[in-house]
């Protein structure tokens, strides 16, 4: 049934976005001249199976479960870790462990090459493969497994645990029931303590914890498994992972997917910026689609929104919510929508409509599932290790004031999640990628609220500078990740992976 899932959209999935002609031509083209000598194949590298395996065992129930997804009859879940040194760049001795998730069906061949999959520090990639498979994602498994990789600290790869129940609260609600007027002072005495403790913990590793580190982490995997080049998909903060990869291994590349991706260099604000702008966009396009779906909020949604978020500032939040939590659970039901389309988009319409009514049962799951898939202190750590160029206190402060302004649903607690990093020691960005030569898939959702829709335009740019020929696909729907949440969006990766060839043009997905 999988399969049909995938077929029956395709009709409506068509060529847009006509090609730049600058990259349009290059993936064609080859060598002019005195012809070849090289035994090589031409093409990309060939995505090989391991030679030495990881010790998996089956943890099937335990995955699917912990990602509240059904099993999926005849696809198996295996469990393994593998130890990475905790500062290779910069040589801090000590190591990490990685857990790592392998997919694979009764399709799947004995000898294909995995494809490695990675959603960095937004959730768990252990979490996010099952969600992938319960969609689309498990016609991968017909010519290749999956190998989810969770960053370290997150997930199976030991977990972190650094900050007390108190400052994690704080941090989770902005501090917003502090006394006082002044948010940003209150949210950075909480954060610098927390700062204090989590770098206490991970000490001599507080360096450790970004994405360059990240990316050494899957070459270790690599050479674990001693195959000459990988197969990369990375989503939001994982593309950032991977694009780190081909910067300091671009050999080592066989493919390379990016999907909803941000550049190697961006900076805090910027990145923030582009995230509030993404939630307000799904927040417009869920709105119009809960009217014509005709769901429980009548017809102006935006409104019963608005007035939650103006009780919660007044701190009359539904169950005690503080607008942050509120925000954070309307932009993760958005991005990782449970269900069908609709039935997701409707799932929250009622459970603010409940609210409204006095009811707060659905929306403190929503929180309460916010809080724990993207609020922990993994997430913390990572995140503020790859928050670069960071703004001033006093520049937040007038963020406040003028996100609050233009971006009136998700502006304030966007610039105030800024605060959070500020006392984190200060990163640098890592090498963007140069002579890449293969070609590189990108991916994009015109409403995503974890990133935001700025990103693949920024890094095709990279991938041209490299040297590598690319082609887009972007999914005109709401959600974090193209190729997770869209069946239009999949064929493009299924024939990159097998082939190594990018589609003939760019693809345009309706909604």
């Amino acid at each position: 049934m999988l399969s049909l899932a995938v077929v029956l959209p395709l009709s409506a999935c068509s060529p847009g976005l006509a090609a730049n002609p600058r990259y349009a031509t290059d993936s064609g083209a080859g060598p002019q001249g005195a012809p070849e000598t090289s035994d090589q194949p031409a093409g990309p590298p060939a995505v090989e199976a391991p030679k030495n395996e990881l010790s998996w065992r089956d943890c099937t129930s335990r995955v699917f479960a912990s990602a509240s997804v059904p099993p999926l009859p005849g696809v198996k879940l295996d469990c393994a870790s593998y130890d990475a040194d905790l500062d290779s760049i910069n040589g801090a001795s000590g190591t990490v462990s990685i857990g790592v998730v392998r997919a694979t069906s009764q399709q799947t061949p004995a000898d294909a090459g995995p494809l490695v999959m990675t959603t960095g520090s937004d959730v768990p990639s252990s979490v996010q493969l099952p969600a992938w498979l319960s969609r689309a994602g498990a016609d991968v498994l017909k010519t290749n497994p999956i190998v989810s990789v969770d960053r370290r600290g997150i997930g199976m790869s030991g977990a972190l645990d650094c900050r007390d129940l108190f400052d994690r609260q704080e941090m989770f609600e902005q501090a917003q029931f502090q006394p006082g007027d002044d948010p940003v002072a209150n949210l950075g005495a909480v954060t610098m303590t927390a700062t204090t403790s989590c770098t206490d913990t991970i000490a001599p590793g507080d360096s450790a914890y970004d994405n360059a580190h990240a990316a050494e982490d899957i070459e270790r995997l690599r050479t674990t498994w001693d195959v000459p080049a990988l197969a990369l998909f990375g989503v939001g903060n994982g593309a950032q992972v991977a694009l780190a990869y081909a910067g300091a291994h671009p050999t080592k590349v066989a493919r390379l997917v990016l999907d909803s991706p941000l550049p190697l260099g961006v900076s805090a604000e910027a990145a923030t910026e582009q995230r509030v702008k993404g939630e307000q966009a799904a927040l417009d396009a869920w709105a119009t689609q809960c009217v014509a779906t005709n769901c429980p909020l009548g017809p102006d949604p935006k409104a019963a929104v608005d007035a939650l978020m103006t009780d919660a500032r007044a701190g009359r939040g539904p169950g005690g919510a503080s607008v942050a939590a509120l925000a954070d659970a309307i932009s993760t039901a958005l991005g990782y929508p449970r269900g069908g389309r609709v039935d997701a988009g409707n799932e929250l319409a009622q459970a603010i409509a409940d609210a409204r009514g006095g009811n707060t049962n659905r929306l403190n799951n929503l929180i309460n599932q916010a809080e724990t898939l993207r609020q922990t202190d993994g997430q913390f750590v990572n995140t503020c290790s790859d928050a670069l160029n960071r703004p001033t206190p006093d520049r937040v402060r007038e963020l406040v004031v003028a996100w609050g302004k233009m971006y009136p649903q998700f502006g304030t607690t966007g610039a105030l999640d800024m605060v959070k990093c500020l006392n984190w020691p200060s990163g640098s960005a890592p090498a963007e990628p140069s002579e890449l030569e293969i070609p590189t898939l990108l991916l994009g959702v015109a409403n995503d609220p974890i990133v935001g829709n700025e990103g693949v335009a920024a890094v095709a740019a990279t991938a041209i500078n490299a040297g590598s020929s690319n082609r887009r696909v972007i999914w005109q729907g709401i959600g974090h990740g193209a190729a997770i949440y869209s069946p239009c969006a999949l064929p493009p990766v299924l024939e990159y992976l097998t082939s190594g060839e990018l589609p003939s043009t760019d693809t345009y997905c309706p909604a």
